[in-house]
């Protein structure tokens, strides 16, 4: 089902403990999958590598993801992440397992987001003007990044 393509990271993006292929920051190593595809697609192909689709928990964090994505696709498009609220509505959570909206965690909707419009339960990242998360339905096809923890 995907055709993988390993992308040279830029010296900006290092590949640290990583295995070839990923870049590593904070802790997780991380990989852009250029193969669009809906996010439950997108998800089992990250648990097959190991990991999930890549939650974000800080501004650096959300740069980064960007970067990655700017790097490996000149469009410079949206992205699948981990964020759901597919098992109830309104309760967004990462795949990985960890809420996303709760008090003092970050959050980087674009204006008006999540709206639901048209039953969205998926989130994906790089999108419109502001270039940040917007909710929208789970069988849209995109490239996505995969995260792994970086265990010692």
């Amino acid at each position: 089902m995907f055709s993988f393509v390993s992308q040279t990271a830029r010296p900006d993006l290092c590949q640290g403990p990583c295995h070839e292929g990923w870049v590593y920051l904070n802790k997780r190593c991380f990989q852009y999958v250029p193969e669009k595809t809906n996010w439950l697609d997108a998800e089992k192909h990250c648990l097959l590598l190991g990991g999930n689709l890549a939650s974000e928990h800080t501004e650096d964090e959300h740069r980064f993801l960007k970067e990655l994505a700017g790097h490996s696709d000149p469009q410079n498009g949206a992205f699948w992440i981990g964020l759901s609220d597919q098992y109830e509505e309104g309760t967004w959570i990462w795949s990985d397992g960890t809420r996303a909206i709760s008090e003092g965690d970050f959050l980087r909707w674009n204006s008006g987001e999540p709206n639901n419009s048209g039953n969205e339960h998926c989130v994906h990242s790089n999108w419109g003007g502001e270039s940040n998360w917007n909710d929208i339905a789970c069988d849209g096809q995109y490239p996505s990044i995969c995260a792994l923890r970086f265990n010692y």
